[in-house]
């Protein structure tokens, strides 16, 4: 395995210098361990944000976005949002330990056209320009497909990676193409065969960087209190000249008093799974026109697949328009959603390739004698019955988005209740 052993414990010392004059990093994960990948990302994060620098890391695996799981977010939009959709990201972009965080957003069916956007060339320049750094949190195939050249990548593998693996080839395919191997973060590193176990490199519980090696925290962290705006209007506007203009006025503000040095606090846990939710689903599909949308979902049902039809609304930049996602069935593991998806393809249900796995455990439950098609022609699109006969609508990653559904039920004079999809309030 080749690149510089980055050991967890020492990403404070190591990471600010090993980050200087670059613009664009990509952290790609080489392990199956997500959860674990997805702390080293904003221990990476947090360490190149200790000084004056600005750091931004977005969410680029939309297969399976979890950076904000780290820190116990729940965001509505964020990257293919702004990509898609023209959505502002002022509202998008977090602020979490002096990182402005911006989550994955809405699921997308043309998660290649994303990559392939020239705007990454523009940000790229624009990050640049104001010596910032744009940390992208991806997979080796979506680096392959990302239309700029990042400055440099760091690979995130607790045990290492070995470049004979379908990984490891695609980290090499990216060195090929001129990406410089910047280091590999490990969850600690002996440095001789015959040594014992580093007693400096026991890491830091996921999503936690020790206070005591971090500088700056105090009368230098005064410079830096710039609002997620300043992040966000450098990736809308795909140049860092807003940034500029922020930053300048931030440094003219009267200066704080110096003060001690305190702890940073411990980020919020990240938010645990419902054991009693079918929370993974696919998307196939999602239509303007709810009637194309039940037109796909019936096709389903009569192929055995339980379907849910999910009205969203694409946000007040673009009319408030309501899409409909059409999604296919519900389970309790995301691999048994992939093999879900495989046999869609095999059955010539999907086209292959198509369909997105996300979890998405809530839903709508209407009780009483109200019928599917009374709730349809009220635009309600129920489709499934839970165990207990109640129909269900709907299946969305979180409750704030299932606000349309929500105020629909209400014109309709329906009550429902959300719900897990095993019957379970939240």
């Amino acid at each position: 395995m080749s690149g510089r052993p980055l050991p967890r414990s020492r990403l404070d010392a190591l990471v600010p210098s090993l980050l200087t004059g670059q613009a664009l990093v990509s952290l790609v994960p080489a392990t199956g361990d997500h959860t674990w990948a997805a702390g080293a990302a904003w221990d990476v994060a947090r360490a190149a944000a200790q000084g004056d620098r600005r750091v931004a890391l977005v969410d680029l695996w939309l297969e399976r976005p979890t950076l904000h799981e780290v820190v116990g977010l729940s965001p509505a939009e964020g990257i293919v949002d702004a990509f898609e959709y023209d959505v502002s990201l002022t509202k998008a972009a977090h602020e979490v330990d002096r990182v402005f965080f911006i989550a994955a957003g809405t699921v997308t069916a043309h998660a290649g056209d994303l990559f392939a956007n020239p705007r990454w060339r523009k940000l790229h320049g624009g990050f640049r320009s104001e010596d910032a750094l744009l940390l992208l949190y991806l997979s080796a195939g979506a680096l392959a497909r990302l239309s700029t050249v990042p400055d440099g990548l760091i690979v995130l593998s607790a045990d290492g990676y070995e470049p004979e693996s379908s990984i490891g080839q695609g980290i090499t395919a990216a060195m090929e193409r001129g990406i410089p191997l910047l280091g590999v973060v490990r969850e600690r590193w002996t440095p001789l065969a015959t040594a014992g176990p580093d007693p400096r490199a026991v890491a830091p519980p996921p999503g936690r960087i020790s206070a005591a090696t971090r500088p700056g925290v105090g009368a230098g962290a005064s410079h830096r209190r710039a609002r997620p705006v300043v992040i966000a209007a450098t990736l809308a506007a795909g140049t860092a000249g807003g940034w500029a203009l922020l930053v300048r006025g931030a440094e003219h503000r009267a200066p704080t008093p110096p003060a001690r040095a305190a702890p940073a606090p411990r980020p919020a846990a990240p938010p645990q799974p419902r054991v009693d939710s079918l929370a993974w689903t696919v998307q196939l599909a999602a239509y303007a026109r709810l009637d194309r949308a039940l037109a796909l979902a019936d096709r389903l049902t009569a192929d055995g697949i339980t379907p849910f039809v999910t009205p969203v609304t694409l946000g007040p930049r673009r009319g408030g328009t309501v899409w409909y996602r059409v999604l296919a069935g519900g389970y309790r593991t995301r691999d048994s959603a992939v093999a879900v998806r495989a046999a869609l393809w095999s059955r010539r249900l999907a086209q292959r390739g198509q369909g997105d796995v996300l979890r998405a455990p809530y839903s709508y439950a209407v009780s009483g004698t109200t019928s599917a098609d009374d709730l349809r022609a009220h635009g309600i699109p129920a489709l499934a019955r839970d165990r207990d006969g109640r129909l269900l609508v709907g299946a969305f990653e979180t409750p704030e988005q299932a606000g349309v559904l929500e105020a629909r039920l209400k014109r309709a004079g329906v009550r429902g209740t959300l719900v897990t999809r095993m019957g379970t309030t939240p």
